[in-house]
């Protein structure tokens, strides 16, 4: 029993030394409203905080223009070690918040560095600022911010490897999804001083709980998936609605596609519907009577570009437009670099051989994932927005070389005892789903 915990924590302290290698220089535009949060959270004014946010903001821009122009053919030999990036940063920085601060329109836990409309949609966002301030205030906002990264990302393939124990995957090959959640974009998201590491970790505690459903342990599954999914609404409430409703309608269409079948329904996958699709419910719920950004609000931010522009006229022609011109984009070049098409596909044939029920789990999840990025089609983001769907080849390559090592492991006990007729009769594919 003590050999998972080794090597499980092995594992995980090789992937915090390598992470070492770059403490500083992570950050993004969203990280300073996200600073900005936390300082006010404990009490610190609005202005100072965005202050202290923008400095480490720009500090971070320094560390990474020092690296690039020290490594680039052009600058090598002669460069200010990111001086006049950090310069330019502060510069801009400070005129916005300077001119900001001067407003009266601002409240609540909304930054100066954008727009009002802008903050608000991170003002919605308590649970990563709250999460952060004990690793800030014991090791400082750099190295803080890190081991916060640090901590949310191994507890979250902490939740991989005992989803995967809890399915039966033998320790080698739950140790393989520790390993993959750190080598995919699961792993280089959450590092990142942004929310979705927290998000992917409180998910993934909330698919524990329903793989504790599906094994009839409706009560404490009920209650682990329920209290995650609630976290994870406090981190990012959009996208958490997205994941559950993406599980919840997963499970309704197998369901109907169960009964036109066999006129039954499975008790567990009716029962984690149930709980799915109400919470759902019950959370957009809250988005509505809170009067929190919604749809609506995302698209005018999106389309004037974070309201540095003008919220342009015909909001649905212009959304499709763009939409139709990022997803021909995309295609071209997932056609071009295929692999994250082909982990996607075996994540999703893995987990339908193996465990067709948890399939649905993380399929909704990886749908969700699409879907969320489809509601902002903007290249600039990266890989960030579709990092829900990693969690199909987290979960879903280990159940892929498991079903195929006990099937060769089955196949080879029959073939000892049976004749050689029938010994070339089970050769042939079985075609059946676990």
């Amino acid at each position: 029993m003590w050999r998972l915990p080794f090597w499980f924590s092995l594992i995980a302290l090789v992937f915090a030394a390598a992470q070492s290698a770059e403490i500083q220089g992570r950050a993004r535009m969203d990280t300073r409203q996200y600073v900005a949060h936390a300082y006010m959270l404990q009490g610190v004014g609005r202005e100072e905080a965005s202050r202290r946010a923008l400095e480490y903001f720009c500090d971070s821009a320094r560390v990474a223009a020092a690296r690039h122009a020290s490594a680039d053919l052009a600058t090598y030999r002669n460069h200010d070690g990111g001086n006049s990036a950090y310069r330019d940063c502060r510069a801009r920085g400070e005129r916005i918040i300077a001119g900001a601060a001067r407003r009266t329109d601002i409240t609540g836990y909304r930054a100066l560095f954008s727009d009002p409309r802008v903050s608000e949609i991170f003002a919605t966002r308590p649970g990563y600022p709250a999460f952060t301030i004990p690793f800030v205030r014991a090791f400082g906002l750099v190295r803080g911010l890190w081991a916060a990264g640090v901590v949310v990302t191994v507890l979250g393939s902490g939740f991989v490897v005992l989803i995967l124990r809890r399915l039966g995957v033998s320790a080698p090959l739950a140790l393989l999804g520790q390993v993959l959640y750190y080598a995919l974009p699961t792993g280089t998201e959450s590092m990142q001083p942004m929310c979705e590491g927290l998000l992917l970790c409180l998910l993934l505690a909330g698919i524990l709980g329903c793989v504790r459903v599906l094994e009839g342990g409706v009560r404490s599954g009920t209650a682990i998936s329920v209290a995650a999914f609630a976290a994870a609404a406090s981190v990012k409430y959009a996208q958490t609605l997205l994941a559950v409703a993406g599980i919840a309608g997963a499970l309704a269409l197998y369901l109907c596609v169960r009964w036109g079948r066999t006129r039954e329904l499975p008790r567990p996958e009716g029962t984690l519907l149930a709980v799915t699709g109400l919470f759902a419910v019950a959370l957009q719920l809250v988005i509505a009577v809170c009067a929190l950004p919604g749809t609506r609000a995302s698209l005018q931010e999106l389309l004037a570009v974070h309201y540095s522009r003008p919220v342009p006229p015909h909001l649905l022609h212009q959304f499709l437009r763009l939409s139709l011109a990022f997803w021909r984009e995309w295609l071209r070049g997932a056609l071009v670099q295929p692999l994250n098409l082909l982990l996607l596909a075996a994540g999703a044939w893995g987990a339908l051989r193996y465990h067709r029920p948890f399939a649905l789990l993380v399929v909704g999840v990886a749908v969700a994932g699409f879907a969320n990025q489809a509601g902002h089609p903007e290249t600039a983001m990266g890989p960030r927005l579709l990092v829900m769907a990693s969690l199909l080849p987290v979960c879903g390559i280990p159940l892929l070389i498991e079903s195929h090592a006990g099937r060769r492991a089955r196949k080879g006990q029959d073939t000892a005892v049976l004749p050689p007729r029938t010994e070339r009769r089970l050769a042939a594919p079985e075609g059946q789903l676990y």
